[in-house]
């Protein structure tokens, strides 16, 4: 009988021994099988991202070579580049200020991803009525995330344009407005029509003044400066030009930090102006 006692007493001992070394092990086995899916969530994320977004992206989400899935020809990115530190690096990169996100980074791009922006970039989780699942987009959001790193967060920010203010020498540094990208731009990128309207629909009556007829009036709204002028204050500074009848505070604020984000962002006022102005 003592026999047995012993040994149970040796095998309770035993058991419970085994016991806590798994239990002081869990939180490391956990923290080792979190890694893992969200390893399998990186991996899956990049054959979703090199088959889906490569072509507007770059293969490394920078935008500098882009290919025709189809043919495998070299075209032009018409993505952002993503594999960027103002949208990825930090708790709260600099593009979530810019953009008035008050939420996650994460929540960020997956919504991006999820619900697309403008026309170039498609909606693509199935919830909005693009083809893929949303576990895909969490895939994909996954693996832009991943592009942060010590050597992309540690390199020094890129400039930011510094708005001057004369528009001549604005458009001397971006002669090149483009008309067709500047509509895509007031339409869905900026989102202008949403308070100033189709130019092309006179009956417009909303939020901001109609914009159709901007090139006959704006002379006569300021005296002594150009079209150009009057556009470039009032995107820049809102609160320059306010028309009779309209209240100020109404226009976001936040579209010279938006436009002024790198060196090169700038084109989007260009574009915009020469589409409002039709040069």
């Amino acid at each position: 009988m003592q026999v047995k006692i012993v040994i149970g007493t040796v095998a309770f001992m035993l058991t419970m021994i085994i016991f806590g070394y798994a239990a002081l092990r869990e939180p490391e086995r956990l923290h080792d099988f979190t890694l893992a899916a969200e390893g399998r969530r990186v991996e899956n994320g990049a054959f979703l991202f090199v088959n889906n977004c490569a072509n507007c992206h770059g293969n490394e989400g920078k935008a500098e070579a882009c290919f025709d899935q189809v043919s495998g020809e070299q075209i032009a990115c018409q993505g952002i580049p993503i594999n960027n530190a103002s949208l990825v690096c930090g708790d709260r990169p600099s593009r979530l200020d810019i953009m008035g996100w008050n939420g996650t980074k994460h929540d960020f791009v997956y919504r991006t991803i999820a619900s697309g922006r403008g026309l170039v970039m498609p909606t693509w989780s199935v919830t909005f009525g693009g083809p893929l699942r949303n576990d895909q987009v969490l895939d994909l959001a996954a693996y832009v995330l991943n592009f942060e790193g010590e050597e992309l967060c540690s390199a020094p920010p890129p400039l930011a344009y510094e708005f001057g203010e004369n528009v001549d020498e604005f458009l001397a540094d971006f002669p090149d407005g483009d008309t067709v990208q500047g509509e895509e731009l007031y339409a869905l990128t900026y989102n202008c029509v949403a308070c100033h309207g189709a130019l092309d629909d006179s009956s417009w009556v909303g939020t901001g003044p109609w914009l159709g007829n901007l090139a006959e009036n704006a002379p006569n709204r300021v005296a002594g400066i150009s079209t150009e002028q009057y556009i470039y204050e009032s995107v820049l500074n809102p609160s320059a030009f306010v028309v009779d009848g309209y209240t100020d505070g109404l226009m976001p604020l936040n579209f010279r930090d938006r436009m002024g984000e790198t060196v090169e962002s700038p084109q989007d006022l260009a574009d915009i102006i020469a589409y409002l102005t039709g040069n």
